[in-house]
């Protein structure tokens, strides 16, 4: 139940904020207002579409949608590194990287003693929750197409690959954003401190094309939450469906339903607040449930033979594959058949 709750509300809480982020592109782009009843029609739309995909399935809709997603992004940064401030990009990662390297113990330490309350809340502690709510989902998701890798593909392909592309996503855009506003180009401090959602389409007002470009970041934003939330869905309808790997139809609509309605009820009750008041709730007891799925993941892997090591029967062990089927006995040797003997009369 824990697994569940956390996973619904860290959906909702990423399909509340990217209407929020949807409609801030809408107001810098065609001047619609940033208002409730826009955000709750960008909600029901992307309800509709990222159901629609889970109802396709996983190696369908679910698949087409996260490769535009990625080839769009690609697209997009490529765009910004080439037409943007490309060597002071270049020197910032390897500053940043520096900095990351030398001071992460000390931020990781921090504490709310020195005052700083409300920004860990409203930062740091909803940051830390939201990523955990969206565990069981993504290790779900990821047990149920990384069947067949082994461990050492697992950990290159789902942790130390993304950190590589987050880091140089964030300081391609994050160092464009501090560049233009340091050389006086655009105004993105003040942006981001009047609306949070406007920063990133300020951002490219200094770069040519602003307006195709704003456009593909709203097409994007949306992909990128409608290919998350049909495998979070898709997850949903597989934790009460007891693990089936192919659930309903009906449980598919119902809790893509249910979503769409709960991020409507969050935003309508308190807008951000409400969500991240939340995301926070509903992940705090999950905690307690990661905690000890990781010791008993340490657990298993310490239990787990060293590949290449000979059995007590002298057969070769496994290599360490994550599948679910166990491996095929090794041969034995056929055993020696005694000789027939005649009865002594």
């Amino acid at each position: 139940m824990c697994a569940i709750l956390a996973t619904l509300f860290g959906t909702t809480t990423s399909l509340g904020l990217g209407a929020l982020q949807v409609n801030g592109g809408f107001t810098a782009l065609f001047g619609i207002p940033d208002s409730r009843p826009v955000q709750f029609a960008i909600i029901g739309i992307i309800t509709l579409l990222f159901t629609a995909s889970a109802l396709t399935g996983v190696s369908r809709g679910i698949r087409y949608l996260s490769e535009t997603s990625m080839g769009l992004g690609g697209l997009l940064f490529v765009f910004v590194l080439v037409v943007g401030p490309t060597i002071y990009l270049e020197n910032l990662y390897v500053q940043s990287v520096g900095r990351y390297l030398s001071e992460l113990i000390s931020t990781s330490l921090i504490t709310p003693a020195s005052g700083d309350l409300g920004f860990m809340q409203s930062w740091t502690y909803f940051m830390l929750a939201w990523w955990l709510s969206w565990g069981a989902f993504v290790g779900v998701f990821l047990a149920r197409i990384s069947r067949g890798r082994t461990v050492r593909e697992f950990v290159v392909g789902v942790l130390l690959v993304p950190s590589l592309v987050f880091s140089v996503w964030f300081t391609a855009f994050g160092g464009t954003a501090i560049h233009s506003d340091l050389a006086g180009t655009t105004r993105v401090a003040a942006a981001a401190a009047a609306d949070a959602n406007s920063a990133f389409f300020a951002t490219l007002q200094s770069l040519p094309m602003p307006a195709v470009s704003s456009v593909a970041t709203i097409v994007l934003v949306v992909l990128f939450f409608v290919s998350g939330a049909d495998a979070n869905t898709f997850v949903l309808g597989m934790l009460t469906s007891r693990g089936a790997e192919h659930p309903r139809s009906w449980v598919l609509a119902l809790w893509g339903v249910v979503t769409g309605a709960a991020a409507i009820a969050l935003l309508a009750a308190g807008g951000l607040d409400a969500l991240q008041q939340m995301v926070i709730v509903s992940s705090a007891p999950f905690l307690l449930i990661i905690v000890g799925v990781a010791v008993s993941l340490a657990k298993d892997l310490a239990a787990e033979p060293v590949p290449g090591t000979p059995s007590a029967n002298g057969a070769a062990l496994g290599t360490g594959s994550l599948s679910a089927e166990p491996p095929e006995p090794a041969p034995t040797a056929a055993l020696p058949t005694a000789a027939p003997t005649t009865p002594r009369p």
